[in-house]
């Protein structure tokens, strides 16, 4: 929905929030008590709804609440008056309900999945890019650290860390890897596999982030890969997980097979390397053949 109301009149980062809310109501900032930080009354209403944002909250805040409120105008099941808490906090599930989707629809509203995408292909880093939408969305480094990495296709894991390189919270897309739980120690070699590593500070708040690269491997070996294959488990001896194997990389080909053929290849790779039990197969002078026969063998099915 919110796509669709960026689609209907054609704004793209930056654009004038206020003036899209006064298209669905009649807006207005005013204190508001008991860490309200918006109403919406008369949703639903034959007349515009009043948006009322609390003018007391930080510039970011007040600028997520009233994408937020929005929200609540423009999903057709909200209806009437609503009091929003960005944080919901103890409430029953109707409301939580409503609150969590109209959080949603202003993530998406301040900082589209599209223009993200091209955001992430014109930055040269992972800062570069989280920094560039912060300026430009305007929304909070929580509010853009929470959604800034969910539609990339590329592999990309983002964590903020204390000053002693422990994990406070983590964000990844969704072709990553899993990244590091919380409180665990990070560094620049967390990831054995091949990923750019940055470490940098954005306003006090320190982060670190992988990005994943592709694995761009040569063919060379021309036998069929169940040939390769079979090799690979009579000189490592391990047949036996023949059917394991087979399942972790039918999984990373799945996952992955939207990216190019080297990203693909690196998913793959990435997916063994999890596996202490299989590193005899990753070390193997043939694993990469076999990796790349399969993939274009998949490729080819389709």
């Amino acid at each position: 929905m919110a796509s669709r109301v960026l689609a209907i009149r054609k704004l793209t980062p930056p654009y004038d929030l206020e003036q899209l809310a006064s298209a669905y109501g009649e807006l207005e900032y005013l204190e508001l008590p008991f860490g309200v930080d918006g109403i919406t009354i008369g949703i639903g209403a034959t007349t515009k709804p009043r948006i009322l944002i609390n003018s007391s909250a930080p510039g970011t805040r007040r600028k997520f609440t009233l994408a937020h409120e929005i929200g609540h105008v423009v999903i057709p099941w909200h209806t009437g008056t609503i009091v929003s808490h960005l944080e919901n906090g103890e409430v029953d599930a109707a409301y939580s309900q409503m609150e969590t989707e109209a959080n949603r629809f202003a993530a998406e509203l301040l900082m589209p999945s599209d223009w993200l995408r091209e955001a992430f292909k014109a930055s040269s880093c992972v800062e570069q890019y989280f920094r560039s939408v912060l300026t430009l969305a305007g929304a909070s480094k929580e509010a853009t650290f929470n959604k800034i990495l969910r539609p990339l296709p590329q592999p990309v894991i983002c964590v903020q860390v204390d000053g002693a390189s422990r994990v406070l919270s983590r964000r990844k897309s969704q072709t990553a890897p899993y990244p590091p739980e919380r409180n665990t120690l990070v560094s620049s070699d967390t990831f054995q596999t091949d990923s750019r590593f940055e470490s940098f500070e954005i306003d006090g708040q320190l982060y670190m982030s992988w990005t994943f690269v592709g694995r761009d491997i040569q063919e060379v070996d021309k036998r069929p890969w169940r040939e390769v294959y079979a090799q690979i488990l009579g000189d490592t001896g391990m047949q036996e997980y023949l059917q394991n194997m087979n399942g972790i990389l039918a999984a990373a080909y799945g996952k992955n097979k939207a990216l190019d053929e080297a990203e693909i290849c690196g998913a793959v790779i990435r997916a063994f390397t999890r596996y202490e039990m299989f590193d005899v197969v990753t070390k193997h002078e043939l694993f990469e053949q076999f990796v790349i026969k399969r993939v274009r063998e998949l490729k080819r099915r389709g």
